[in-house]
């Protein structure tokens, strides 16, 4: 008898970002990707892999790109089980999760442009070093048409964990073994750096393992491309401090509206310290001294502020602080400020986890 087969799934559902804007390219690139898998599968689906997936053996310039738009088609022969229509379908439905989990925040952060362009770069490099990888190491399949999204993915993943190391991700988890049917599930969270640290690592370990077995029927190393690509970005563009600077706003943030003023502004200073140009750190760490019944602490940390922006000529840092000091000298001390704005598109899914709730007086 064989051994039952257990199927284990890993899908985020959320994370601390909270999203500004409507990730419009990462919902259009789901769209395309899903409309093509469709359309490949009513069509010829091996003859469109063969001309426009990379082919290692003799890849055209265009199959750099058009890879990533092109999954594993729908089995067919009379053996064919529902184990493998499962794992066909996984395919675009793992890529698709993982977009959207890291492209909406990632759009939300860069913008579209800047995010395409980290996309579709990413899938370039992940085509490239497969390439190199599959060649040098004399894959026996070189001619086998290599499809996905994964490698740009790979890319968006090696970014975000630049990008929001500290971050918690929301994940559920599942184990399925069909016969005889087990079935465990649940939700976790856990940090960005240990979840994508032990993503890209089983990569390595994998991609290690295929080089000496001559090849493999997953791309790892092109899983590793994308990831280094979207590794190497992030790390160029510092994006570790815009990273840090929203994870310390958020804890602060938090007491805040649980309005612990003391706590709060203790971590409004860390922020203002170790990010000087963050402004909302600064007028914020203000308003908690105007809380707490003493406006004069609250106007010396702005016009101290207001002094150091000045000597760095930080012109637009420098005016939004004093526009803050005149608006101080108008006003009464408040009691109770209004809770931060919620962005325009939260993370839903996250949102009840972070417990964000205004004391009630």
């Amino acid at each position: 008898m064989a051994a039952a087969r257990m199927i284990a799934l890993l899908i985020p559902t959320g994370s601390d970002h909270d999203r500004n804007r409507l990730p419009v390219a990462t919902l259009t690139l789901i769209a395309l990707n899903v409309i093509l898998d469709l359309v490949t599968n009513l069509a010829n689906h091996p003859a469109i892999t063969k001309q426009f997936g990379f082919v290692a053996a003799n890849p055209q310039w265009y199959q750099f790109i058009t890879h990533m738009f092109l999954h594993a088609g729908l089995p067919q022969g009379p053996d064919t089980s529902i184990m493998n229509y499962f794992i066909c379908l996984l395919h675009i439905a793992g890529n698709m999760t993982y977009l959207w989990f890291a492209g909406s925040d990632l759009e939300d952060v860069l913008g579209p442009v800047k995010f395409l362009g980290l996309y579709f770069i990413g899938g370039i490099a992940s085509a490239a070093l497969f390439w190199a990888t599959a060649v040098a190491g004399q894959f026996p399949n070189l001619d086998e048409p290599a499809v996905g999204a994964s490698g740009a993915v790979s890319a968006l993943l090696g970014f975000y964990l630049v990008r929001f190391p500290r971050f918690k991700i929301r994940l559920w988890f599942g184990a399925f073994i069909p016969f005889p049917l087990i079935m465990r599930q649940g939700i976790t969270r856990i940090s960005s750096l240990a979840f994508i640290g032990f993503w890209i690592g089983l990569q390595l370990v994998l991609g290690v393992q295929s080089l000496k077995a001559g090849g493999a029927q997953v791309a790892y190393w092109g899983h590793i491309g994308g990831f280094i690509l979207g590794f190497v970005v992030a790390l160029l563009t510092r994006q570790w401090r815009h990273g840090g600077e929203e994870f310390y706003l958020k804890e602060a943030d938090y007491q805040f509206t649980k309005q612990n003023w003391y706590p709060a502004m203790e971590y409004y200073r860390r922020v203002a310290e170790r990010y000087p140009r963050c402004v909302i750190a600064v007028t914020k760490w203000a308003v908690c001294w105007e809380c707490l019944g003493l406006p004069k602490r609250a106007e010396k940390v702005l016009t101290d502020a207001l002094q150091s922006y000045r000597e760095r000529g930080w012109t637009t840092e420098a005016a939004a602080v004093e526009s803050e000091i005149q608006s101080l000298s108008r006003q009464e001390p408040v009691e109770s400020p209004a809770a931060p704005v919620a962005p325009a598109h939260p993370n839903l899914m996250f949102r009840k986890e972070f417990k964000w709730k205004e004391k009630k007086s």
